[in-house]
């Protein structure tokens, strides 16, 4: 039985002896540049509970597989060598914080690879290659207990632009929660799951959102759209009122504003509303248009209103034919300004020539043939 005792002692002695070597190998061919050397004697120490219990192990594979994710040929063989260099040093880290400084020198010297790589990927529109670069910093920033919301908020650009939608989500989700470009996040969000056919999630979260801030225009835009996409002009406009209040300088919010109110038959406030964006920028085509066509579309109705009237009221008639006369030429005056933007349009000239007749201004009509 002493014998037997004996003989396993030798053989554990052994299989220790044979793992340190195998480590010490690892270290010395990593060492040397021979990198997948220095992998094979990793993994067969891997074998071994011994070696893999020890800070040691994990820090020399850490090394390796750092070596091998920067090597511009070998991490195209190894294409998950960046994320088992990661996980070997945050074992190593578990294990000890002896070497946490000798650890964090290598991974910055990585980062700032892997950022300019990011860099490189995305400005040559390749977004794919992008998000790859920039989760490998997320993961780097992992290890010692930091989010880098910076490379959250890109990473999750680059997934977005390369159709990863579910990848995309999480990075704006956990960016937003953390109140970095949550305004942006919270936009891109809603954009996705509308895309996605998730137009009751995308409407939930700018709800909650809302909450938060009420006052943000991009977080109301985004909601607004889908209210209009939908054709619920109701809830657009209420939203609408929010988005006005909150950016009241912005001509293009009065702008749907004002066609809400036309969709909700409110023409008076319409009218009001576009004239409020043409405050802002007297020059706008399409508050002008509108205008145009709301004041167009009174005089008809006018005109039928005057051939009603009996032709012994020949007083009332006139008076109702001056009236409407005022209404086109309101109308003249908004599709002469987008007229003079477009001339090209035949259609738009056509209107015009037809207000100014009915205003009485038959010279301007002739003059524009």
């Amino acid at each position: 039985m002493k014998k037997t005792l004996i003989l396993f002692a030798t053989v554990l002695t052994s299989f220790a002896t044979f793992a340190q070597a195998e480590l010490t190998n690892a270290f010395r061919a990593n060492e040397d540049k021979n990198f997948e050397e220095a992998l094979n004697y990793i993994n067969q120490a891997s074998s071994n509970p011994k070696a893999t219990s020890k800070e040691k192990y994990w820090r020399y594979r850490g090394d390796i597989y750092m070596n091998i994710a920067m090597d511009s040929v070998l991490s195209m063989k190894y294409a998950s060598s960046f994320n088992e260099a990661v996980t070997s040093y945050t074992k190593a880290l578990e294990l000890s914080k002896d070497y946490v400084m000798e650890i964090g020198v290598v991974v910055d010297n990585a980062r700032r690879l892997e950022e300019g790589k990011a860099i490189a990927a995305y400005k040559s529109s390749n977004t794919c290659g992008a998000a790859v670069h920039y989760d490998n910093l997320i993961e780097t920033s992992k290890m010692f207990g930091v989010s880098d919301t910076i490379y959250i908020y890109y990473s999750g650009i680059c997934h977005e632009a390369c159709g990863n939608v579910d990848k995309a989500l999480a990075n704006f989700t956990t960016c937003a929660n953390m109140n970095y470009q949550a305004a942006d996040c919270y936009s891109r969000i809603a954009n996705m799951l509308v895309k996605a056919g998730r137009k009751e999630e995308a409407v939930k979260i700018l709800g909650e959102a809302r909450a938060k801030y009420p006052k943000n225009s991009s977080i109301l835009t985004a909601e607004v759209n889908i209210y209009i996409e939908d054709k619920d002009y109701q809830k657009a406009h209420d939203v609408l009122i929010a988005l006005a209040e909150a950016d009241p300088k912005n001509e293009s919010v009065l702008f749907v504003l004002g066609v809400t109110y036309e969709k909700n038959n409110n023409p008076v406030e319409a009218e009001k509303v576009y004239n409020r964006a043409l405050e802002l920028n007297p020059t706008y085509f399409d508050a002008h248009y509108n205008l145009a066509v709301m004041s167009y579309n009174q005089g008809v109705e006018k005109f039928k209103v005057c051939d009603a009237i009996p032709p012994r009221e020949a007083a009332r008639f006139d008076a109702c034919k001056a009236e409407t006369k005022v209404v086109f030429a309101v109308a003249a005056e908004h599709f002469k300004v987008c007229y003079d933007q477009d001339p090209t349009q035949a259609s738009l000239k056509k209107v015009l020539q037809e207000c100014y007749r009915k205003s009485g201004q038959a010279e301007k009509a002739t003059e524009l043939k």
